[in-house]
């Protein structure tokens, strides 16, 4: 065989090694096999390849006859160099020892090549891209490189084992912490068996009905479990945040908090909360205001330490990545999108906050104005957020004359004195689970959700 060239982006050498131990060790097959096709950088070489990936999927026989005959029935033996050059490869063989080191170098040739071709597209789009844009783009490029670029098949086999395992590491064991992030309200934690890794979970409402402190709620509880937070806020900042856990923990009113006399009492309860407060695995970003952004500070956490959920208050506050979309519909959409592949990407449970039509709990009956329960097709400015998501719960403070039972009427009542508001959480999609509704009552003096003790409620 001629003596074969290299330079920093190819080693046909090593290439060759590598296809000429598939066709004589059967021990080297398979990990030849989960080679990426784009590894090699001659193109006889990747037809080869292609030949040899095929038949170890059909858990066929890999050798000189059977690829030769592969190629030949495809009609690709041309494009393989023909049969003598398929012939001299197998005489290029690397041992299964050596092949570990043969694959690194066909591996390290083929990165090379893409960082060179991200240098030169990122020297076109630095002249026509904002520099954040084009610093984005090449962060997405440079980690795709690094997850590598193959897309990997599963066998139904290896589905089940993998389903069957996952199974049963999320069973709950009495006094073990559950894999499963849950909101600590019992009612709506049963109803949806807690959050699960590449959910993507909206909560809607009208403006000031409580969505922010239900996403509140989820976080703390999560950092409580152990799990570690991601808190994006567009709408408040760290104090303004940090004042409500604080409400909750330290039992003050968080008008108390802000009032700025707060009584020797409330200066007790806070001290009491700061020192549990302040050991949460809970970060909050204030600037996270694209889809981007938002992925590099999850990376951020996710590579120093794990990261387990994010929240987003919320959804209507962001913007779009490129500015070329036609509306605010077309933006939301691509915003939703974008969250949506995160929370798979990362395998965590993404909540994100929306807002719903002001007008969305009304409507005409025999000429009157009333209200109603709301539903997850008036979220504002997209219909997407309904498409998405996975899980889709809604906040509903219901009227007094909206209750259908003399019960109903009693427990509103019975809170409205009591200074608390009825509120409806309204399961209205589940992709893995049921729908329904629950009924809990919100402290707005704590900023806390409590349960209600009552009759059990009948689901969809």
């Amino acid at each position: 065989m001629n003596e074969i060239g290299a330079s920093p982006y190819y080693n046909l050498r090593a290439e060759q090694l590598v296809l000429g131990a598939a066709m004589s060790d059967r021990d080297c097959v398979r990990p030849v096999a989960d080679m990426p096709e784009d590894s090699f950088y001659d193109g006889r070489h990747r037809v080869i390849h292609r030949a040899i990936r095929s038949l170890a999927e059909q858990k066929k026989a890999v050798d000189l006859v059977t690829v030769i005959d592969t190629l030949t029935s495809t009609g690709q033996i041309e494009q393989a160099g023909g049969d003598g050059y398929v012939i001299d490869i197998l005489t290029a063989t690397s041992t299964a020892a050596g092949l570990k080191s043969h694959i690194g170098i066909v591996n390290e040739c083929a990165m090379r090549r893409s960082l060179y071709m991200i240098g030169k597209e990122l020297e076109k789009r630095s002249e026509g891209e904002s520099p954040e844009d084009a610093r984005d783009w090449v962060a997405r490029a440079v980690r795709d490189i690094r997850m590598g670029h193959s897309v990997r098949l599963i066998p139904m086999a290896d589905a089940v084992m993998a389903t069957y395992t996952k199974l049963g590491e999320e069973q709950e064991e009495e006094g073990e912490p559950t894999a499963r992030i849950t909101s600590g309200i019992p009612a709506l934690d049963g109803k949806l068996g807690g959050l699960r890794g590449g959910e993507y979970v909206a909560i809607g409402a009208r403006p000031s009905v409580g969505k922010s402190i239900l996403a509140l709620t989820f976080c703390v509880n999560a950092a409580r479990q152990g799990k570690r937070v991601l808190l994006v806020s567009l709408e408040m900042n760290e104090v303004q945040i940090t004042e409500r856990v604080l409400a909750n923990d330290g039992d003050v009113p968080l008008n108390i908090i802000t009032s700025g006399k707060i009584t020797p009492e409330g200066w007790t309860g806070i001290a009491q909360a700061i020192g549990p407060v302040s050991q949460l695995p809970l970060w909050y970003c204030l600037e996270a205001s694209t889809v981007e952004k938002v992925r590099r500070a999850a990376y951020q956490l996710y590579e120093d330490g794990g990261l387990d959920m994010i929240a987003i208050d919320y959804l209507q506050l962001m913007e779009a990545t490129y500015s070329r979309k036609q509306n605010r519909q077309e933006q939301i959409s691509e915003i939703s999108r974008g969250l949506r592949l995160l929370a798979q990407e990362l395998q965590i449970p993404i909540i994100v906050l929306t807002q719903l039509n002001r007008a969305s709990v009304k409507e005409r009956v025999q000429g009157k104005t009333v209200r109603r329960e709301p539903t997850m097709s008036e979220a504002r400015e997209s219909g997407a957020i309904e498409q998405d998501a996975n899980i889709f719960l809604l906040l509903h403070d219901p009227a007094r004359d909206e209750m259908q039972s003399d019960y109903e009427r009693e427990v509103w009542d019975a809170l409205h004195k009591k200074g608390l508001t009825m509120m409806r959480v309204i399961i209205d999609k589940n992709r893995q689970g049921k729908r329904g509704r629950l009924t809990a009552a919100f402290d707005g003096d704590h900023m806390r959700f409590l349960p209600i003790p009552k009759r059990e409620e009948g689901e969809d």
